[in-house]
């Protein structure tokens, strides 16, 4: 393995300028941060928000380096311009019949009866089994909409082909793949248990759920073993995510891995000491999108990895002494499009706290765009 650095070894410091209080008023003055902050300059020469920030085991604060956040609306806050959005986002309570669309401008929600959708027999038939969390593996109940094909579809939105000619699940004997287009089921690496890592144009990307590893079972042809070892977690076309070992034991931190679907080069992509961290999805370039967690209880916070050596913290929720915490938090699969990257997940301060949709715009900050709930089912168009 090479290419180990954490990400507490970057030592840049931030700008007395340009940091960006996340709480108070984000319309008294202060501008969104020059430059990108989860992209930016590589590496991270100029980039305020990457580097070994916030400190080592302390979630960063109010008046820290997070880019901006715009609340929920409330009296404790000014009005904020939110993106002017034209588009309808699919939500989901969970299971079939619950899918419908918050529509943009305006943000009311409409429900959808089309989205009364089930899993197609399986011979045998099993049981679907589910993943260990949001965004690591199957997660069986949820629902997303298929663009493409303007329908709704039984299984999460990573779980769907980019295109969306595919959706595929996991039950105990092997993995089943829908032709959308066509109807046709198919069944892949039959006789053995797999956990989905990602559903591609060129086939489904698995592991095995006992030893580890990853596959490519193309939709036609012969799978191809790409890695002997390692969990991963998510992937796109390129490279896949994940960790070395299934778990670590309590109060031990643990490294975000990167595979390269390629070569089969697998380097250290992010590791934060004090931290355990997971995929929650991806960004618009395909850069993984981190939920980090202290280990003291102090908090979590939301990254974007571009790189081992650049990563930045661009949201999080601040819980000292286990007390009422501060900040945003999610822990569902996230959602990119052409607007940014969509969260679903929960928003507290002093004085306000909502549970709801939020955007995250690179370059711009956080924009709280719904206090309606569910699960993310798709991108917004």
């Amino acid at each position: 393995m090479s290419g180990c650095v954490t990400v507490g070894s970057v030592g840049i410091k931030p700008s007395p300028t340009r940091g960006v209080p996340i709480f108070g008023n984000p319309a008294s003055g202060t501008v969104p941060p020059n430059g990108n902050p989860a992209s930016g300059a590589y590496p991270p020469d100029n980039n305020p928000f990457s580097g070994a920030f916030p400190p080592q085991g302390n979630p960063a604060s109010p008046g820290g380096t997070y880019p901006p956040f715009y609340p929920p609306a409330s009296p404790g806050f000014s009005t904020i311009a939110r993106p002017r959005l034209d588009c309808r986002l699919p939500v989901t309570a969970g299971g079939p019949g619950s899918g419908g669309f918050i529509v943009f401008p305006g943000g009311t929600y409409i429900a959808d009866p089309s989205s009364s959708v089930t899993l197609p027999a399986t011979s045998p038939t099993a049981p679907p089994v589910g993943g260990p969390g949001p965004g690591y593996g199957q997660g069986y109940g949820a629902l997303s909409y298929d663009r493409q094909f303007s329908r709704w579809v039984p299984v999460p939105a990573n779980q769907v082909s980019p295109d969306g000619r595919h959706y595929a699940w996991a039950p105990v004997d092997g993995i089943y793949v829908m032709n959308v287009a066509t109807g046709t089921q198919t069944e892949l690496g039959e006789g053995r248990g797999w956990s989905l890592t990602a559903v591609e144009m060129d086939g489904v990307y698995a592991g095995d759920v006992n030893t580890g590893g990853l596959w490519l079972l193309p939709y036609s042809g012969s799978p191809r073993q790409i890695a002997r070892s390692g969990y991963w977690r998510a992937a796109t076309s390129t490279a896949a995510y994940g960790t070395l070992t299934s778990a670590v034991p309590p109060g031990v931190s643990n490294t975000i891995i990167r595979l390269d679907l390629r070569t089969g080069d697998v380097i250290d992509w992010f590791s934060k000491e004090g931290t355990t961290s997971g995929v929650l999805g991806f960004d618009s370039r395909g850069y993984p999108v981190l939920n980090v967690n202290y280990l003291n209880g102090s908090g979590n916070e939301i990254w974007i990895a571009t790189g081992p050596k650049n990563a930045s913290a661009i949201a999080g929720y601040s819980q000292p002494g286990y007390g009422p915490g501060t900040g945003f938090n999610s822990y569902s699969t996230t959602i990119a499009d052409n607007n940014g990257v969509w969260f679903q997940g929960n928003y507290q301060s002093y004085n306000n706290s909502a549970s709801g949709v939020a955007l995250y715009v690179a370059s711009k900050g956080f924009y709280w765009m719904s206090s309606i709930g569910g699960q993310l089912a798709g991108g917004c168009y």
